[in-house]
């Protein structure tokens, strides 16, 4: 009996192996790691650049259902099986097959890329959100990574510091949802925020300039162990080197009287933002006057002190909303001060001149406190001595009317 039911045990064991042995696989795995994982909008006739030389060419977009026709191409020409459709149950997979070079061996296939339509966003033009996957062909070699493939750890509450100021940090972990936020830093500032990631979902940070995706940091979130301390598990962990991506600035620098910025005034500093920036920083000669936080595009001013006669060096420091850090420089010179007539005439200006300082206060919600302050005392200044030069002023018509009178006399 013990015989039999052994035997009976080895053959449902033989069958179900036999049963795996002829069943097709579904899908084929990604080799690891994975290069590039994204969400989002794509035009319709969109293309693509990745990493190993890559192009993805978004064809066609259905602006009814959302399905995509992809293109994979290498050097400008699609690749042997590389394009089809892609449904959001149904993802476009361009599958690389390598033929075995001996007859006795298998040729080997890789998952490059898997391309899935999410949702349709517009129609005219045709756009859709459209997740992105891209996985190694080892056939083909990488670009330079500053950390390839790595597994690390984090503990929730702490950071874990990567390359070139990076760091990645675990918090508000949820042992019921097992949910865990990560965020990214460089050098102290925000990147990217991701909340309620579970286990098995890809964080990534990447840019794309000129068409070029270059993923910067991507880590698979692959484990959570709770004892005494949360320790977020995290493998397939890259790291490229950071695409800086300049802020230009625009900076040009005024007197409140005119263009021309004379000793014991004071100068405006106007610059100009083409990108919305997280942080601007305005330095006169190594003395920082302005710092303004999450900037949008357009044009700003700041406010010196009263400056004596000289020439002064102005530095505009952004840091974008990725993070990467740039900055500007300028100069201006700040003139002697004439003759008590040309004074006078030049603070009379000035009290004409009002309106200017109307536009920086209407323009100063988001500026320091001492630069507030400045703005206030320039205000008070410029009023302070409308009425002395009034007076000035009326004395030097009435001389003159007495001069001529005696001289025509």
């Amino acid at each position: 009996m013990v015989r039999l039911m052994k035997y009976i045990h080895f053959v449902i064991i033989g069958f179900f192996a036999m049963l795996f042995a002829i069943t097709p696989a579904t899908a084929l795995d990604p080799t690891e790691p994975i290069l590039h994982y994204s969400e989002s909008v794509i035009d319709i006739g969109t293309k693509l650049t990745f990493d190993q030389g890559y192009t993805l060419h978004i064809s066609d977009i259905n602006e009814n259902d959302g399905d995509i026709w992809v293109e994979v191409l290498r050097d400008g020409k699609v690749v042997k099986d590389g394009d089809g459709a892609g449904q959001e149950d149904d993802p476009f997979e361009y599958i690389l097959t390598v033929e075995a070079e001996d007859a006795d061996e298998e040729d080997k296939e890789y998952l490059v890329f898997r391309v899935t339509p999410k949702d349709v966003v517009s129609k005219d033009p045709a756009s859709a959100k459209i997740r992105i996957e891209q996985f190694r062909n080892p056939e083909e070699k990488l670009n330079d990574l500053l950390i390839y493939d790595d597994s690390r750890s984090v503990n929730v509450g702490e950071e874990l510091d990567l390359e070139e100021g990076f760091s990645l940090k675990a918090s508000d972990y949820d042992d019921e949802e097992e949910t865990i936020t990560i965020t990214l830093e460089k050098n102290g500032h925000l990147v990217k925020e991701m909340n309620d990631m579970e286990k098995g979902e890809i964080f990534s940070h990447y840019k794309t300039v000129d068409g070029e995706i270059t993923t910067i940091v991507i880590a698979n979130i692959y484990e959570f162990f709770d004892s005494s301390e949360t320790i977020v598990f995290l493998k397939e962990v890259s790291q490229r080197e950071d695409v800086i991506i300049e802020s230009n600035v625009e900076i040009t620098v005024e007197g409140l009287a005119g263009d021309v910025i004379k000793e014991n005034e004071r100068a405006i500093i106007y610059y100009e933002l083409d990108n919305d920036a997280s942080e601007i920083k305005v330095y006169v000669d190594d003395d920082r006057i302005d710092t303004r936080k999450e900037v949008d595009e357009g044009k700003y001013a700041s406010i010196t002190d009263k400056m004596d006669a000289g020439t002064y060096e102005v530095t505009v420091t952004i840091v974008s909303e990725d993070g990467s850090v740039s900055s500007e420089d300028s100069s201006f010179t700040v003139e002697k001060s004439n003759s008590i007539t040309e004074t006078i005439k030049e603070t009379s200006i000035a009290v004409e001149n009002m309106s200017k300082l109307d536009e920086v206060i209407s323009d100063s919600d988001n500026v320091t406190d001492a630069v507030s302050e400045v703005i206030s005392d320039s205000t008070d200044d410029v009023k302070g001595s409308s009425g002395f030069s009034y007076v000035v002023v009326a004395i030097l018509i009435a001389l003159t009317a007495f001069f001529l009178k005696r001289e025509f006399s």
